[in-house]
């Protein structure tokens, strides 16, 4: 298992678009990947799960991956979230 944290970085925060391309490039991966921020967590192969996260500016987010190829996983979400600017 291996986890980051990464700020959201992008003026409109994670909205529908961009949490749907962000549930799209987790399901290419194998590996689980859950969100967390506050109190609550979130798969981040689901749209859902993520828009639930309430996830704006600033929003600090920790990122976990566990599975075969958790690195590249992790480091791809992390990618994708830190240099979002839509």
């Amino acid at each position: 298992m291996v986890k980051a944290q990464v700020q959201v970085v992008n003026k409109t925060g994670l909205h529908a678009r961009p949490a749907s391309n962000l549930a799209g490039l987790a399901k290419k991966y194998k590996s689980r990947i859950t969100l967390f921020h506050d109190d609550k967590s979130g798969d981040a192969k689901s749209i859902i799960r993520i828009l639930t996260l309430d996830l704006n500016m600033g929003s600090q987010i920790s990122v976990q991956a566990e599975g075969e190829d958790e690195q590249e996983a992790l480091e791809a979400v992390v990618h994708f979230i830190s240099s979002l600017t839509e």
